[in-house]
């Protein structure tokens, strides 16, 4: 069998593996184009089979039916964004006082974002409907995303021991990722069209949130909830 796919390599053939693949690939690749072009629900095992110029048959050989490819699909385009957020946030941990290094970590979601902007709005879009594959993925993304920065907050030095810690942790990250998404669709509309001033505005996020690392979380005293009572002034006697 290696003898095989040896020869086959030499002849500039593709093995049975390597081929097989390929078809995988493409079939992923017209599934992805119907669902930006057309929307999930308009996938069709044969139509994505069409696109890719197989046959039918030969669908069902990677994949057992249409909810298939499309989680295959979502857990292929969202974990690849993953990891390509990955390379920025390590070496800006690895490099703490280098704003640079920051601003390369906040830049980078734009970048993606701003060069995929039917992907981001299918994200936004499907990530509220709970029976989608689509929605799973695009949910698990954002969680995946929330336990990464919540991580590098913890290397940053940011308190962590306790449960009320990790939810303040957990909340920071949220206010990070919608600050991301809300400014990049802002972007994507026109209304921010100079990335450089979107990164200025999420380090200057990144200011606030600074704050945590010195804050112990004491409790505030409760804000009277009373009303207070008016006094009204004596209305004039008439002369």
């Amino acid at each position: 069998m290696q003898a095989n796919g040896a020869r086959a390599r030499r002849n500039g053939q593709l093995t049975r593996k390597e081929a097989k693949e390929l078809t995988r690939r493409r079939l992923l690749a017209a599934a992805r184009q119907l669902v930006l072009a057309r929307g999930q629900t308009e996938v069709a095992a044969s139509a994505a089979a069409r696109r890719a110029g197989v046959a039918g048959a030969t669908f069902y050989e990677h994949f057992r039916d249409r909810a298939d490819l499309l989680r295959a699909l979502a857990d292929d385009v969202f974990t690849g964004i993953r990891e390509e957020l990955r390379q920025p946030r390590r070496e800006a941990i690895a490099a703490p006082s280098n704003e640079e290094k920051l601003r390369q970590q906040f830049r980078r979601p734009l970048e993606i974002i701003a060069a995929n902007p039917a992907l981001f709005r299918l994200a936004l879009r499907v990530r509220h409907q709970p029976r989608s594959p689509l929605g799973d993925s695009s949910r698990a993304l954002a969680g995946s995303l929330r336990t990464d920065l919540v991580d590098e907050l913890v290397e940053r030095g940011y308190p962590s021991a306790t449960a009320a810690d990790r939810r303040r942790l957990e909340m920071v990250a949220d206010i990070h990722i919608a600050a991301t998404e809300a400014l990049a669709v802002g972007h994507l509309n026109g209304r921010y069209p100079d990335l450089d001033e979107l990164v200025d505005m999420l380090v200057l996020v990144t200011r606030g949130t600074r704050l945590l690392r010195e804050w112990q979380g004491e409790v505030r005293p409760p804000v009277e909830s009373r009303p207070r009572k008016r006094t009204r002034k004596p209305r004039p006697t008439p002369g």
